[in-house]
């Protein structure tokens, strides 16, 4: 199958995007459900495939320990957040706006943070060459696809219209459904 090439700006946006996606809540997109949580384990090993040069792998250590440090910031904050929303939920007479204010506070500094683990990251993606690059966008393809697949509930046809499960009207055995790897295309066939 022939590698895929990608416009430079194409590529930036794609990891502006992954890397900060932790504030975005649209769940029918699959940019917008993958987790820097869930992607920085996987760091170490993909910093080991890009091959990077001295200079390149001090940038991303600079930049993996900070956005690790930013990560548990926000853990941290979050469950004090969590625990203050909870005592307050104990209170007489308790009028929820009044917890409104914490939360709104809370979705503010993330979409800071996020813009600025973004900012970093395409620090680092601007140090990497072409080759790099296109690896980058390539883990960031199938990322997106494991996002999609697990997003789907079993039995449901990915582009089925709402209410449209499995099977076609008819009642027949199941039907085509599409899901994108990251060695590309692949079909499956539920219910044979």
């Amino acid at each position: 199958m022939p590698s895929l090439t990608f416009p430079p700006a194409l590529r930036r946006l794609c990891l502006a995007l992954l890397l900060g996606t932790t504030a975005l809540t649209a769940s029918a997109v699959p940019i917008a459900d993958m987790r820097l949580e869930d992607l920085l384990p996987m760091a170490p090993d993909f910093k080991t495939e890009l091959k990077l040069n001295a200079n390149q792998s001090t940038l991303w250590q600079q930049v993996e320990g900070k956005t690790r440090q930013l990560l548990r910031e926000r853990k941290a904050r979050r469950e004090r957040l969590q625990a203050g929303v909870a005592q307050g939920l104990q209170a007489p007479g308790l009028e929820l706006r009044d917890l409104a204010g914490g939360l709104d506070n809370e979705g503010a500094l993330s979409l800071a943070e996020d813009k600025q683990v973004r900012e970093w990251w395409l620090s680092v993606n601007d140090a990497l060459d072409e080759r790099q690059r296109q690896m980058v966008a390539q883990f960031i393809a199938g990322q997106m696809a494991r996002v999609m697949d697990a997003a789907v509930p079993r039995g449901e046809l990915r582009g089925a219209p709402p209410g449209e499960h499995g099977a076609r009207k008819g009642g027949g055995k199941g039907g085509m459904g599409v899901s994108m790897g990251a060695g590309g295309a692949g079909m499956n066939v539920p219910g044979n």
